[in-house]
């Protein structure tokens, strides 16, 4: 099981890296072939699918747990009503999402204003985006199947080579058709998703230890039981997706849709700093599930502290990497004016980022007992309370007071998710402290010196030095975890692990 875990994990931060790479290479392109306005527009619509991804009702997020809860029983009749009956779910709430992208296409100042419907072919982009639901929806029984088997890594892997060669697709598409950039990438999203969908519906068809779908297996009993597990992931998708996918909403509606860009971007980095902690993090809920389901609390406990302070050795230096070095890399990636735009907004998003990685692991650990309605709610309430906070900073600070209302959200989320958690767990947040942020606050100030010291002594002229002053740093920070926070005894089973893979390899050569 920890191979596996390991391995999942390992492929996850491979897709990260792939994402990252992918990322740092188009999105100049994709902002200078749309302009400020379209890419406005394009964030906006990307906003309107996370929110219709909503309609899941929280089936998705449910259907990894009953399929690994199945698998483990051995129970394959069991797995094909919850395989069965969710895709008939998913293709009835793909012909609504469709309707309600024909819809948008009408009236497309629905979401973006009076600006949106000057757009060129906007119908045909909503359209595009409908039948690019209708794939990706049924897909998610297809990926839930496979991570319930505990197979993220094919997902990754998958994902990995698509997002490479949809790059350079991209890349020569948008040369080939300049002006029409709205267009190439939604044509983009559904010949991709109807890959995605082949790919893994064939894996899941040809594994011969995972049972066949079939209309008689589809149940309104199965249904019901997803549903009544779904709905507190339900309620954590929608508020995710108010905090998240509203802010672009309240720029454009407040601002103006080509200042969301400013806000765009300097998110980008924080998305891509939460990127990695969900790489990492999320086989977690599945092993959290299978260690509750032993009955040993003790071992539930040393589990969750051990993967917690694991998580916190990367997601409690990112912001710290992300302060010292977020506005140089915009202004190297993108442009000096939207790093100077953005700068306060990346602060704002900042102490959002602290706050997660403070309560990086509290959320998958309710879930995995199935305990995390009340956090859900909190959540729910927390987000609903972003948008006004959002509307008000928005008209008094600009694009920062915007993410502001969502940083105030997160703080308080995080803080009642971890309290709820450690209580659940019988540890007090001292003993949580102490086991996780206490152990690293030597090495962050490692960290913190070496890139203050850093930046004073040689001042980033170009990638090069950038890369050379985190890599400085990120050692500086690694060395210190490894002498002042990890115990004598795991840092003498790494060395002995490392010595005797290296000389099996050496043996082998």
């Amino acid at each position: 099981m920890k191979k596996q875990l390991i391995l999942n994990s390992c492929s996850g931060v491979i897709l990260y890296a792939v994402n990252i790479l992918v990322a740092f290479v188009m999105s100049p392109v994709v902002i200078r072939a749309l302009g400020n306005r379209d890419y406005g527009v394009w964030e906006l619509v990307m906003s309107v699918v996370g929110y219709m991804g909503l309609l899941d009702l929280g089936v998705g997020p449910a259907l990894v747990r009953f399929v690994a809860v199945a698998s483990g029983k051995e129970d394959r009749d069991d797995m094909r009503r919850t395989m069965s009956t969710s895709f008939a779910f998913f293709l009835a709430v793909g012909v609504a999402v469709v309707l309600a992208f024909i819809l948008l296409g009408y009236f497309p100042y629905l979401v973006g204003g009076k600006e949106t419907g000057e757009i060129a072919n906007i119908g045909t982009v909503f359209l595009l985006f409908g039948l690019n639901a209708a794939l990706v929806l049924p897909q998610q029984v297809f990926i839930a199947t496979l991570m319930g088997v505990q197979r993220h890594y094919f997902i990754n892997l998958s994902r990995g080579g698509l997002a490479l060669l949809r790059a350079v697709l991209t890349f020569y598409l948008l040369r080939m058709y300049a002006g029409r950039g709205l267009i190439v990438l939604a044509l983009l999203e559904p010949l991709f998703s109807l890959v995605q969908l082949l790919l893994f519906a064939a894996a899941v068809q040809l594994d011969p230890q995972l049972p066949r779908m079939s209309r008689s297996a589809v149940s309104w009993g199965k249904l019901g039981e997803l549903f009544s597990f779904g709905v507190k992931n339900a309620t954590m998708q929608v508020a995710g997706r108010l905090q998240n996918q509203s802010v672009p909403f309240i720029i454009g509606h407040v601002l103006g849709l080509g200042t969301i860009v400013y806000f765009a971007m300097p998110n980008r980095l924080i998305d891509y700093a939460k990127g990695l902690a969900l790489a990492i993090g999320f086989p977690l809920t599945p092993y959290f599930s299978s260690t509750y389901g032993k009955g040993v609390h003790d071992e539930l406990v040393t589990s969750w502290l051990n993967t917690s302070l694991a998580l916190q050795i990367v997601t409690l230096a990112m912001p710290v990497a992300i302060f010292y070095y977020g506005e140089t890399f915009l202004a190297l990636w993108i442009g000096r004016s939207y790093a100077v735009a953005g700068r306060w907004v990346l602060y704002c998003l900042l102490v959002g980022l602290v706050a997660d990685a403070l309560a990086s692991n509290a959320f998958r650990m309710l879930t995995a007992q199935g305990q995390h309605g009340r956090s859900a709610l909190v959540w729910l309430v927390m987000s609903a309370l972003s948008i006004p906070l959002g509307i008000a900073g928005a008209r008094v600070w600009g694009v920062a007071g915007a993410a502001l209302g969502t940083t105030v959200t997160m703080v308080v989320g995080n803080l009642v998710t971890l309290v709820m958690t450690c209580r659940l767990m019988k540890l007090s947040l001292r003993d949580y402290a102490r086991q996780t942020l206490q152990r690293l606050l030597l090495p962050l100030l490692f960290f913190v010196a070496a890139a203050q010291l850093l930046a004073r002594l040689f001042p980033v002229s170009g990638y090069v030095m950038l890369i050379l002053q985190l890599a400085c740093g990120g050692a500086i920070y690694l060395a210190a975890v490894w002498f002042l926070t990890l115990p004598a005894d795991t840092r003498g089973h790494f060395t002995t692990q490392f010595k005797s893979r290296f000389y099996r390899s050496a043996a082998a050569g």
